[in-house]
């Protein structure tokens, strides 16, 4: 619509006073504001607070990188130690197109590594900087998941010492390193929001792309299952929004069962993953499998001075460990009404799983991947007894994180 001069200079009047309303271009829809609106709430309330504390935890582990390269350590190969280095080759490289009976990049799944490479293709990034980049931003978002998630359990104030619990918790360092539980532990996080809120379809998606980055994954599997069986049988099998959540427990394998069709096609098994562990790391699959372990007691008899360099720092972050999920597997039973349907079963699988292999005993990485372990001591201490806790988190952070950055120790 046209205004005339006339008309103009009325409305310029009217202005003036502030009578008319500004022209209907130079204002945001309703539906636009109140979206805004909502986002700067979110960044100034719930967002900001894990933010923050994730910020910080990784300022902590910079100032022991800084510390370490002043002591002669190159950052530059700090955060590519051990398993990194696969998934750079992965990255770069792919998988080879026959079965090996020995360590190659076929031990390791595949979506952290296509992720690595698209996201430095987009920003034009080598594969090493893309990989740091990646485990940062899923660090952070982990965090944010994290709160919102215990915020459902126990409320905002109860979230916010959880948020801190798991930023500091010693495996939080993976997220500052080339590893793949940047990308694991969102989406685990993610399937247990959708859940809980009873978005199956998101749920069994988010855990069929989890199950697509490591094998760990398939836990939530059995979850989706649970949280399935659960809601039918609450509502009634003849209910159609509870049939609904059959969705998940289907969606939830498409990840493992798609990279297990791909490599038949690729290699011409689906087992070529297993194989590459099984010869070229030796991981067996068996009750207290660690007893029986051939590797390691070629290790103890063939060059013995490991033991008190390497081999001893594992054995005692998998003890600890240990005994730490077997406390937070108990407060967790203790408050387990409290809990998404399933949230249990993520720290007693991961419990099995590290009984079950020789390769991945409890240490502070899987139990960060059994996150509601780390989570329920935000719920059970508060005050002091959750200062002194969250004091001893960040000590044992920097030690195991210099331990881990010069080769000493597993993440």
């Amino acid at each position: 619509m046209q205004i005339s001069p006339v008309n103009a200079g009325e409305t310029a009047a009217e202005f003036a006073v502030g009578l008319a309303e500004p022209p209907l271009a130079s204002q945001p829809a309703p539906a636009e504001t109140g979206r805004w609106r909502r986002w700067q709430a979110e960044l100034s309330g719930p967002v900001a607070w894990p933010v923050a504390v994730y910020a910080a935890s990784r300022m902590l582990l910079l100032l022991v990188t800084a510390v370490q390269a002043i002591a002669g350590q190159p950052f530059t190969k700090e955060p590519f130690r051990f398993d990194a280095r696969w998934y750079l080759l992965l990255a770069e490289h792919g998988y080879p197109t026959v079965p090996l009976h020995a360590k190659s990049t076929l031990g390791f799944f595949p979506l952290y590594p296509l992720v690595l490479r698209g996201f430095g293709w987009i920003f034009m990034l080598p594969v090493p900087v893309a990989a740091l980049a990646t485990s940062l931003l899923g660090g952070l978002i982990a965090a944010v998941l994290v709160q919102r998630l215990a915020a459902g359990w126990w409320g905002e104030q109860t979230a916010r010492r959880v948020t801190v619990a798991f930023c500091l918790f010693p495996g939080a360092i993976v997220f500052s390193m080339a590893y793949s539980e940047c990308l694991t532990i969102p989406l685990a996080v993610g399937c247990l929001l959708a859940l809980r809120n009873r978005r199956w379809v998101i749920a069994g998606l988010t855990a069929g792309l989890a199950t697509a980055v490591e094998p760990v994954a398939v836990v939530l599997v059995v979850i989706c299952l649970v949280a399935a069986l659960r809601e039918l049988r609450a509502a009634g099998w003849r209910d159609r929004a509870a049939l609904r959540s059959l969705a998940a427990p289907l969606l939830s394998p498409f990840g493992i069962a798609a990279l297990a069709v791909f490599l038949w096609a690729w290699t011409g098994t689906p087992f070529a993953v297993y194989l590459a562990q099984h010869y070229g790391w030796h991981q067996q699959n068996q009750p207290l499998a660690l007893a029986g372990l051939p590797v390691a007691r070629r290790i103890l008899s063939d060059h013995a001075h490991l033991l008190t360099h390497f081999l001893t720092w594992n054995i005692l972050d998998g003890v600890v460990g240990a005994i730490f999920l077997a406390f937070s597997i108990r407060y967790l039973v203790r408050y387990r009404h409290e809990l998404t349907a399933g949230a249990l079963l993520l720290p007693v699988g991961i419990a099995a799983i590290t009984v079950w292999s020789i390769l991945t005993p409890p240490n502070a990485r899987m139990l960060l991947i059994a996150f509601p372990a780390v989570m329920i001591w935000g719920r059970r201490f508060r005050g002091r007894s959750f200062a002194v806790f969250t004091a001893a988190e960040a000590v044992l952070l920097i030690c195991t994180s210099a331990l881990t950055f010069s080769g000493h120790m597993l993440p």
